[in-house]
């Protein structure tokens, strides 16, 4: 994925989305969406491209910080189960 193409925007709304799939609270989704992606973000300016994976891997493992049910949603993304 072209660095061009991940937004701030983007990795906060697709938290959030996910931790409503999983029927968290608004605001805890908010907290952890807000700490997480300043992380991935910083994270990602290190690097001149990543794959989907890749990010979503690394949201995995920041995320694990704070709910491992809405981390586990990450690292399985398009794996078939």
């Amino acid at each position: 994925m072209s660095l061009a193409k991940l937004s701030k925007k983007k990795v906060h709304e697709e938290i959030k989305r996910e931790a409503r799939v999983l029927g968290l609270h608004a605001g805890t989704a908010e907290i952890i969406a807000d700490k997480v992606t300043d992380k991935v973000m910083a994270w990602s300016k290190k690097r001149s491209m990543i794959t989907e994976n890749d990010l979503n891997q690394k949201l995995a493992r920041e995320i694990k910080k704070y709910n491992e049910d809405l981390a586990y949603l990450f690292e399985s993304k398009d794996k078939i189960i």
